[in-house]
């Protein structure tokens, strides 16, 4: 390939991706939702041997998405910047379809999985007669690990996992046996491609290209199609000894691509839990998804000869036990194996131990993208950084999934349910380079303050997990908890609670859902998820948002969470936007929807609080039995409930259980094209099995017209121990978080808006400010620097100015660091406050 055909395949796909990151196609009900951005103005590369994997970053950030169809989740769509494979779930034939960003059909009603059994009989998994279930057990910033599951022939099942990153897709299938068995004589699986869409094709083997149907199958690299007006694309064989062979035939009207994985007829398989006493447990293969917006076939071409042909990555002597172990084929990773450590350990012993990997990755050839995961078999890693060869921490966001053990979220799929600890981030490595820089496994402390992350942990049903240190303080269920329930915040934990005896973690409590209404038979209508785009996965502050989709197409809405790393209280800050995509009328708002709703779910509360008309605080006992209306007032209103009552006390003592409270912060509604003043209402439901309550607006017929919106920012706060008499920890909160939160004065500098992180931007890289209000550990944000080294941060005090203490002896850390698009940096660090003011001044250098 000459350097400017290869030049020209790489302009290519790079517009093809920055066009993907604009699009959303409409599957079913549910348009996905991804990260709009605009194209990075090339940043300094004279300050970082990682520059181009800083942009790398930067534009697959956020473009892994999997989401369901539609509300009867009849099919999940794995989209990225390239391409979107849709699988079906229901129905007699759950085959998927892969399309371009922009809809335009790759292969359609395909991609089936079978074994042949010792009589020569093919079977299909996909005309099982049991929907199939989809687990995505790791997901994040770049990288989702989709499962579909549950299709099964008798006793086989097959795992269909699809690894989604933000510009690539590998497919990995597995197959199980519930008891032992010898009844296989194959496995593999099919794609049916219409010869009339097929421009041409061309299969590579070992003995070179072909353009025709002779070639060896057992010595297959890649086969690639172009369709016509469409792409190429491509199936792109590992190089890892799991497929036996890859063959191309002519079926009637279609082209059929069948895999196989290398299994000799009638070898045993194991049951799943390994017994049986037969070689295999299960057998395994798969193979790259490829595609394309050309009709050439030298895309694919270096795909494959990259895949084949791994980087030559090397890690130096440390102490955390990290080597390279080699790279991952039908992952499409190079996995590093690295040590790691428990809650305990972290919290009490060594706070501020970093695990180091120092990586060099050599490249003799032309420049790549590849991904990679630091493994480790402990499943209580919290977050990860990258240095570069001068210890200057990087704007790369490491995504972080693990596994605690023990939570039995997959019994049969992953019986023994063992921990691991991942840490996920993409490398461009330019042509005939070394690049070297340092991964850094986190748990505890990042600098003088407690880390702050978003990762994901692997269960039933995915979960983000966010943490202050190794504290839990919240997990996320983008896709609710059992099935549809619209439960989004299973643990949902207070730091002013009783810490457990065995570990450094509080309590949980409640049922928590956003969005709830019943429509005129008194039935509860929700939402399906729609994406997330995570702002901030640490280290010094948290940011994910998640967007839905009304299932009666009224309208739609996003919840952004953020959390800070908070040691008091766990004030979770959330902004609920609502827009009215149609005109819809709702005759008694007040009964019948919930802007949020919190239920005790295993314990009952005896007190209610709230703010009432008078910006007084009120309280009452828990109206059991009966519909209670609270108006609330308007001066930050807050509702509640607290002293779990003596009947469900008992939790306590199994770890479960505290009080609740909601405070608003501030407000924004929009009806009939009209700003409203409806107040706030706290309704007390009765239900026999727990304490229920709901924020809502005290009207009864509202009228939404398309474009009105509702705009809510608001704490949802976890606290004390259950057993409190009052409720002036809520009261405390709406002081710091609401009426006197944290905010920004600008000497040198501009304030931007943001509803929690105060942010100013510099000026001439220079920002002279003073932080009021708030309470506790304050993330603030300093953004618009032309240079990623460190900042220079400052403190006032007795009029002389004083270096500001962020980082622990490590040196390199205290502070997080992002990339904007216009290729400027933004830096956060922690400032603890207890409502005094305090002036800084923050500029670039060291």
């Amino acid at each position: 390939m000459s350097s400017l055909h290869r030049f020209l395949v790489l302009f290519l796909s790079v517009i093809q991706l920055f066009t993907a990151l604009f699009s959303s196609a409409v599957h079913g009900s549910v348009t996905p939702v991804g990260e709009e951005k605009e194209t990075m103005t090339l940043i300094r590369r004279d300050e970082t041997a990682l520059a181009d994997t800083i942009e790398y970053a930067y534009r697959v950030k956020n473009a892994a998405q999997g989401t369901y169809t539609d509300s009867a989740r009849s099919a999940y769509r794995m989209g990225n910047a390239c391409m979107a494979l849709t699988h079906r779930l229901t129905g007699t034939a759950k085959t998927a379809a892969l399309v371009s960003p922009d809809g335009a059909a790759y292969a359609e009603n395909t991609f089936e999985t079978f074994y042949t059994d010792k009589g020569g009989i093919r079977r299909y998994f996909e005309t099982s007669s049991a929907d199939a279930r989809v687990n995505t057990i790791r997901l994040g910033l770049y990288y989702y690990d989709c499962h579909v599951r549950d299709l099964a022939r008798g006793d086989l099942r097959v795992d269909k996992n699809f690894h989604l990153y933000g510009d690539r897709l590998y497919a990995q299938y597995s197959l199980f046996s519930a008891v032992p068995t010898t009844d296989v004589a194959s496995f593999g699986s099919e794609i049916r491609i219409p010869t009339r869409s097929v421009a041409s094709l061309q299969v590579c083997d070992g003995s070179g290209v072909h353009t025709d149907l002779d070639f060896d199958p057992a010595s297959v690299s890649y086969a690639a199609f172009d369709i016509k007006n469409v792409g190429v694309l491509g199936f792109i064989v590992p190089d890892d000894g799991s497929a036996q062979s890859l063959t191309v035939e002519k079926s009637g009207t279609d082209y059929v691509v069948t895999q196989l994985a290398a299994f000799a007829p009638g070898t045993g398989i194991n049951d799943n839990n390994g017994e049986g006493g037969y070689a295999l447990d299960c057998v395994t293969f798969g193979f790259r998804i490829y595609t394309d917006r050309t009709h050439a076939f030298d895309g694919v071409a270096r795909a494959a000869y990259e895949e084949h042909n791994p980087l030559t990555v090397t890690v130096a002597e440390n102490g955390s036990g990290a080597v390279y172990a080699g790279y991952e084929a039908l992952r499409g990773t190079y996995l590093i194996q690295m040590d790691g450590t428990d809650f305990n350990k972290a919290y009490y012993q060594a706070p501020d131990l970093h695990y180091t990997a120092p990586v060099t990755v050599k490249n003799s050839g032309d420049g790549r993208t590849v991904y990679v995961r630091s493994n480790g078999a402990n499943g209580c890693l919290e977050a990860a950084a990258l240095l570069d060869g001068t210890d200057t921490l990087m704007p790369i966001d490491v995504e972080v999934c693990k596994n605690f053990q023990g939570d039995g979220g997959e019994p049969f799929y992953s019986p023994r349910d063992l921990q691991y600890g991942d840490s996920f981030f993409p490398l461009s490595v330019p042509a005939k380079t070394s690049l070297s820089f340092k991964l850094l496994n986190l748990y505890q402390n990042w600098g003088v303050s407690p880390l702050k992350q978003l990762s994901s942990i692997e269960f039933h049903v995915s979960y983000y997990h966010l943490s202050t240190g190794v504290t839990e303080s919240n997990c996320i269920a983008p896709y609710f908890v059992y099935g549809r329930d619209g439960w989004t915040l299973p643990d949902f934990r207070g730091r002013s609670g009783v810490m457990w005896s065995a570990q450094p973690q509080f309590n949980s409590v409640g049922v928590l859902k956003f969005m709830v209404h019943r429509d005129a038979l008194g039935r509860e209508r929700l939402s399906e998820f729609s994406g997330s785009v995570i702002g901030s996965a640490g280290l010094t502050y948290a940011d994910v948002t998640d967007h839905y989709t009304d299932d009666a197409g009224k309208y739609v809405y996003s919840v952004r969470h953020t959390e800070m790393p908070q040691t008091d209280e766990n004030r979770t800050y959330y902004t609920l936007k609502v827009t009215f995509t149609g005109d819809v009328t709702y005759r008694n708002f007040r009964r019948d929807f919930d802007l949020f709703r919190f239920d005790g779910r295993f314990v009952d509360f005896a007190m209610a609080g709230w703010l009432n008309e008078a910006n007084e605080p009120a309280s009452a006992p828990v109206a059991a039995g009966k519909t209670a209306f609270h108006t609330l007032g308007t001066e930050c209103p807050y509702l509640g409930f607290y002293r779990i009552t003596d009947e469900t006390a008992n939790w306590l003592d199994q770890n479960f259980g505290s009080n609740f409270a909601l405070v608003i912060k501030d407000s924004r509604i929009v009806c009939g094209g009209r700003e409203s003043d409806a107040p706030f209402a706290f309704r007390e439901d009765p239900d026999a099995e727990r304490t229920c309550g709901s924020l809502t607006l005290d009207a009864e017929t509202l009228s939404f017209k398309k474009g009105d919106t509702i705009e809510i920012d608001m704490v949802l706060l976890p606290w004390g121990t259950g057993r409190e008499t009052g409720d002036g920890n809520v009261l405390a909160v709406r002081q710091d978080s609401a009426l006197s939160p944290a905010v920004l004065t600008a000497v040198t500098g501009e304030v931007l808006a943001d509803g929690y992180l105060p942010t100013v931007r510099c000026k001439d890289g220079a920002a002279q400010f003073t932080l009021s209000g708030g309470r506790n550990n304050v993330a603030v944000t300093v953004t618009g620097f032309a240079s990623v080294k460190p900042p220079r941060i400052e403190t006032l005090s007795d009029g002389t100015w004083a270096p500001y203490q962020v980082a622990s002896a490590n040196g390199y850390d205290g502070y997080s660091v992002k990339v904007n698009a216009d290729g400027s940096y933004a830096f956060s660090f922690i400032v603890p406050t207890d409502g005094e003011a305090r002036t800084f001044r923050v500029t670039q250098g060291s």
